[in-house]
């Protein structure tokens, strides 16, 4: 398994190093698929996507492919997946992405996938993995989606980590007290709960074993207790 669970994408060469050391060769001989659901269900001005997938294009990849899992037959969705080098779950609604992926039928092979191709999160494309993923909504105070979705339940695209991932720690749009918000989550869940920020990424190898953290800038990981174990 080679997962690069990022909070805002190929944020700085640190992550870009990650990524490359990953796939085990350049990202020019390289071809990536981008999985945009997550933010394709929220109205507005979609300039930041667009600033995001140049920003993603510019790293030079062989084959540059945008997709959504819903564009077209399932067989064909899967056959753009198993094309690519790299699967990038692009940011938006984690509980939207993670529906997508069980609603087409396609999670069973983004499972068989992540044995065999790179896997890049960028922020909600980071948070779909936790086994128990169903109870964010209530246990980290995020019901909106949930209504503005029409979702009843919630269950992760693949179930693989006993933690959660949480992004943009620090960034100027987030709460004053995300950090309590954090802890408050993992003790409700009773699960840890990593926190990073737009210059940090975690790789995982090995889902039963803890991440290795990428940083430049800050990150937090909280106890299921809710304590502060760690803080950079």
């Amino acid at each position: 398994m080679r997962m690069l669970l990022t909070s805002n994408g190929i944020a700085n060469e640190l992550i870009r190093g990650a990524l490359v050391d990953l796939l085990g060769k350049p990202t020019a001989e390289s071809r990536v698929v981008v999985v945009i659901d997550a933010i394709l269900g929220f109205p507005g001005d979609s300039s930041k996507l667009v600033e995001h997938l140049e920003g993603l294009r510019a790293l030079g990849w062989a084959e540059f492919d945008v997709a959504s899992l819903f564009a077209g037959p399932p067989a064909l969705v899967e056959s753009r997946l198993r094309s690519a080098d790299v699967i990038l779950g692009y940011g938006g609604s984690n509980l939207w992405l993670a529906h997508a992926w069980t609603a087409t039928g396609l999670a069973p092979i983004l499972k068989e996938l992540l044995e065999e191709k790179v896997y890049v999160g960028w922020s909600a494309g980071s948070m779909i993995f936790p086994r128990m993923l169903g109870r964010w909504p209530e246990d980290f105070e995020d019901q909106d989606e949930l209504e503005l979705f029409g979702l009843d339940e919630i269950a992760p695209a693949v179930p693989l980590f006993d933690w959660f991932f949480l992004g943009h720690l620090g960034a100027d749009w987030m709460s004053p007290n995300a950090e309590e918000w954090a802890a408050r989550g993992a003790e409700r869940t009773r699960q840890a709960v990593w926190f990073v920020d737009d210059d940090s990424a975690l790789v995982v190898r090995d889902p039963a074993v803890d991440p290795v953290v990428v940083s430049s800038g800050h990150w937090r990981r909280f106890d299921p207790d809710g304590s502060l174990a760690e803080s950079h």
